[in-house]
């Protein structure tokens, strides 16, 4: 239109490919119309119930914002889980630029996810438009998905979340299948995987099917030590129906939940005696000793604070995660090779594994 508006095109002489240019614009509004994935209009529809969350910072790897989602009217948020929560200073910023104070209400750090509940301010809570979980058991590789986020944290106020599109490359466990996977939650055992950048800050945003339907959570990203690649995954939204429910229910928060014992040990728990150094980061620190129970088995084997565990057994150990599942795979009365650093020095102790708790 802007052309015929043009004194000077129409002086010109028309291209030869005008018809063909003139017929485009004349097929691309049905086009249009007709998408069956109208993705600005699911997205519009989704925006007033997506939130942004800022948490506490100063953790290394660990960003102070992220995303939630809305999913129920009386002030019940939805995200991932995040050791950057775990502050007194947590706000939600909804859509039309709110800023409210929240409280860490159920958290999950094995399963992946957090429920936040947000604070009625001086007038009470304003109308919410929460998005109900879906069931996520039908989606299947290659359907269309998208996500709505607040990545690097560079939306402040009322501006909508980023949008992201993609499709959905496998459903299913990142433990089996070679995958190898880093930073994965214990329990979260089935994942959706996407094609969609997970950048810093889209973690906790909603995973949605085209026409607009809260089929997953958006995860933290996790490794893949087998491709050294990251992983983009969310948390299925069946998996989460139960969380969220108890959750609300709930008549006080619960922030953290009740120590489930590791999987995975025939006859007990195995103890060695040595107690690392977890901080909580994005990835699982390095299994440096902070101390050494006395009168343990690694006691006796002259373990000392400040080592760096290398290997135990057959494992090669990088992260604390890696001790705590070799650990895992032994039996009470097992007796391993412990492979530490001491300053530039290796050392190579056997430990008899003794009975007791994690």
């Amino acid at each position: 239109m802007r052309l015929l508006r043009d004194t000077n095109a129409l002086a010109s002489p028309c291209p030869p490919w005008t018809p063909w240019l003139l017929l485009l614009l004349l097929v691309l509004p049905a086009a249009r119309a007709d998408d069956p994935w109208p993705l600005p209009q699911a997205a519009a529809r989704a925006f007033p119930s997506v939130v942004k969350v800022y948490g506490a910072g100063g953790f290394q790897g660990v960003p102070a914002y992220g995303t939630g989602v809305i999913v129920d009217e009386r002030g019940f948020v939805l995200t991932a889980w995040s050791i950057a929560l775990r502050t007194d200073a947590l706000k939600v910023v909804t859509h039309d630029g709110r800023r409210l104070r929240a409280t860490l209400w159920r958290a999950d750090p094995g399963l992946g996810a957090a429920l936040l509940r947000l604070e009625p301010p001086q007038g009470g809570l304003p109308s919410l438009q929460p998005l109900r979980l879906a069931d996520s058991t039908g989606l299947a590789p290659g359907d269309a998905v998208f996500t709505l986020g607040n990545p690097f944290g560079i939306i402040y106020g009322d501006e909508r979340p980023a949008v992201a599109w993609g499709v959905v490359t496998a459903i299913g466990s990142l433990r089996a299948g070679g995958a190898d996977a880093v930073r994965l939650p214990e329990r979260l055992e089935r994942v959706i995987v996407t094609d969609i950048p997970g950048n810093p800050g889209s973690q906790g945003g909603p995973l949605l099917t085209r026409d607009g339907r809260l089929v997953g959570v958006v995860g933290r990203l996790v490794e893949s030590r087998a491709t050294n690649t990251i992983v983009n995954h969310a948390l299925p939204a069946s998996d989460l129906v139960e969380f969220v429910r108890g959750g609300v229910a709930a008549d006080k928060p619960l922030p953290e939940p009740p120590r489930v014992a590791p999987r995975g040990r025939p006859g007990g728990a195995a103890e060695s005696g040595l107690r690392l150094q977890r901080v909580h980061l994005a990835r699982s620190p390095m299994a440096y000793v902070e101390a050494v129970v006395r009168g343990s088995p690694a006691e006796a084997a002259g373990v000392l604070p400040d080592d760096l565990v290398f290997r135990l057994g057959d494992r090669t150990i990088r992260t604390c995660r890696d001790f705590d599942e070799a650990l895992a795979a032994h039996r009470p009365g097992d007796t391993v090779r412990l492979v530490l650093k001491r300053g530039d020095a290796m050392r190579e102790v056997s430990l008899t594994l003794a009975a007791g708790g994690p």
